[in-house]
């Protein structure tokens, strides 16, 4: 038996990607051609040895749905692992009530068939690669209540907005106070929303707040008992891609770009799994020019691809232009078309001398199966 089983949680009602969330959850995101942003987390935990998990969704299930399968992929130990993918009943976008306390209450039986000491929470919606066994060993060694992540704020760029928790703490990590922010904050250690605790005590915590009608888990659960509760933090200080936003998709994706980080989340002892697909590799025409850019299998490349991620299956014609840009699967430029700081979405047609531009802070965004003209 494991000491720990794991819960990755959808995404707060205020964390909003404008337009890409119209077609699947943010955990069901493409990313890097190959991958889905949830593969983290999952992989986080298979990594460490996490063989029960609980996947929790809310909207537009569809397409995580076919990618987790039954988790066989994520090197989950076929006998005694199982992966759970639990949904919130209250499907409404924007309902106040559609939160993570909520889904935890709606499933709360599936709690009965766990016998794990622990429970990792994570979200769904952060790039990074963290060993969850020496999260737990802290936690256990500072016999603490809870014990939650955080990161150092101070010089992030993969973030375009501040809004999260922000912790203030002592010399031996100890929480001292806690606060959610709605912009920059005083103090730069940022939660990861990633927590440890014990199984029951997250019970107790549900069945609390079945009883006086609470809905959310920071505001309703952790605030008002933060002074009767032994919180730890615990620094992580790798690479965090924080997928809060649209511009943070957008930066996210150009960091992997950059060598440091690419090596870190890939290149690793710790690897990142995902739903194979077979496909012929990546076809590069004579006057093809590509630089400094990741390009996946299946693409034909005859065009200029410069500082830019391109997915599965996308065709570059001769004469185009792309350039800070993210090209999702089976996108299609044709010649004498150029982009650049652009994000187009899946099946995305951009004809002949049309022009697309952008900027990193605002960069364009052109929806799932739409054309553009000149």
């Amino acid at each position: 038996m494991s000491k720990a089983f794991g819960i990755i949680n959808f995404a707060r009602n205020d964390v909003h990607v404008s337009g890409m969330l119209d077609y699947r959850p943010i955990g069901a995101f493409s990313f890097l051609g190959r991958y889905r942003v949830i593969d983290f987390p999952i992989s986080n935990m298979s990594n460490s040895g996490i063989d029960v998990m609980q996947v929790y969704v809310r909207r537009k299930p569809r397409s995580l749905v076919e990618h987790l399968g039954t988790g066989r992929h994520y090197n989950i130990n076929s006998k005694r692992g199982k992966l759970n993918i639990l949904f919130a009943e209250t499907i409404e976008e924007n309902n106040v009530y559609n939160t993570d306390i909520a889904a935890y209450i709606e499933n709360l039986d599936c709690f009965d068939e766990i016998d794990s000491e622990y429970v990792i929470l994570a979200p769904s919606y952060m790039v990074y690669t963290a060993d969850y066994n020496t999260f737990l060993q802290t936690h256990i060694e500072s016999g603490a209540d809870i014990t939650l992540m955080y990161f150092d704020n101070s010089d992030d760029s993969t973030n375009c907005d501040y809004d999260g928790v922000y912790l203030k703490t002592d010399e031996d990590d100890k929480v001292l106070d806690m606060c959610y922010s709605e912009g920059k904050h005083r103090s730069n250690k940022k939660s990861m929303d990633a927590y440890i605790m014990k199984t029951t005590l997250l019970i107790d915590f549900i069945e609390t707040a079945i009883a006086h009608n609470k809905k959310h888990f920071f505001f309703d659960v952790i605030v008002p008992n933060f002074d009767r509760l032994v919180i730890q933090g615990y620094e992580y200080k790798g690479y965090v891609g924080c997928i809060t936003s649209l511009e943070a998709y957008y930066n996210v994706n150009m960091d992997m770009l950059k060598p440091d980080v690419y090596k870190e989340l890939f290149l690793g002892n710790r690897r990142i799994y995902t739903k194979s697909a077979d496909g012929a590799p990546a076809k590069y025409g004579p006057n093809a020019k590509v630089s400094n850019s990741l390009i996946s299998s299946g693409c034909e490349i005859d065009g200029e691809v410069e500082n830019s991620v391109i997915f599965r299956g996308s065709q570059i014609a001769e004469g185009a232009v792309i350039k800070n840009s993210v090209v999702m699967a089976e996108g299609f430029i044709a010649p004498q078309a150029e982009i650049n700081h652009t994000i187009l979405d899946r099946h995305v047609k951009v004809y002949s001398n049309a022009h697309l531009s952008g900027s990193s802070n605002h960069p364009v965004f052109i929806p799932k199966g739409a054309s553009v003209n000149e």
